[in-house]
């Protein structure tokens, strides 16, 4: 039995069990080109990365992982401000299973039932706002900003943990949930309105870890 998710991409921490669920769906946001006196720290795509979690009925769903291709976080004052992240999702990968059927489901996630790799090679995140918050427990800031997937853009909002480490920028995330079917991700979902479509939970479950690297001085 197959299942389907939704990858989504930002810079998070969501610590309270009742905050899971991110803010999606909105209208797209305007985003701030002014970065003036900003440094561009570039993504470590070998330590950047997206885990995600579904459900499924009778398997009790799969879990795996994502890379981000690149992209760049906009740092101005020792704050992040703005950025761009690319998903490569050619790496999308299924962590529980191995062989054959890892394999198998990979292939599916790829292919037009769920995220039409081969049309759509890459997914991206665009940073609206950034904004600090002292309410929400363990979080630094909260994030807001544009997805991408499959040509469908929807806003998307979390609160994040944001820290600097040496040079680098260290962004990680407990996990929060968003909604596939708002970016077309509909195969075996409850929105087809027939008891054996559903099968596959519309909520997804990610965390992420996101690590923007210092521009060298010359």
């Amino acid at each position: 039995m197959y299942f389907g998710t939704i990858l989504v991409m930002g810079l998070s921490i969501l610590a309270c069990q009742n905050s899971e669920k991110a803010q999606t769906g909105g209208e797209t946001m305007e985003v701030s080109t002014d970065f003036t006196g900003s440094a561009d720290f570039g993504v470590d795509n070998r330590m950047s990365e997206i885990s995600w979690k579904a459900t499924e009925l009778g398997t009790g769903g799969h879990q795996g992982k994502i890379k981000l291709q690149d992209g760049v976080l906009k740092v101005r004052d020792n704050e992040l401000i703005g950025g761009t992240v690319t998903i490569d999702m050619n790496t999308l990968s299924v962590t529980d299973l191995e062989g054959d059927r890892q394999a198998k489901l990979e292939g599916h996630l790829k292919n037009d039932d769920f995220f039409s790799v081969p049309t759509f090679p890459t997914a991206s995140f665009e940073i609206a706002s950034v904004s600090p918050v002292d309410t929400i427990n363990g979080a630094t800031h909260l994030i807001a900003g544009n997805l991408q997937i499959k040509d469908i853009t929807k806003s998307v909002s979390f609160p994040a943990n944001i820290r600097f480490v040496g040079d680098a920028i260290l962004a990680t995330s407990q996990p929060f949930m968003i909604n596939r079917t708002e970016w077309g991700v509909n195969y075996r979902s409850g929105l087809l309105g027939t008891v054996k479509d559903r099968i596959i939970d519309d909520e997804v479950r990610i965390s992420l870890k996101v690590r923007g690297l210092a521009p060298q001085v010359q």
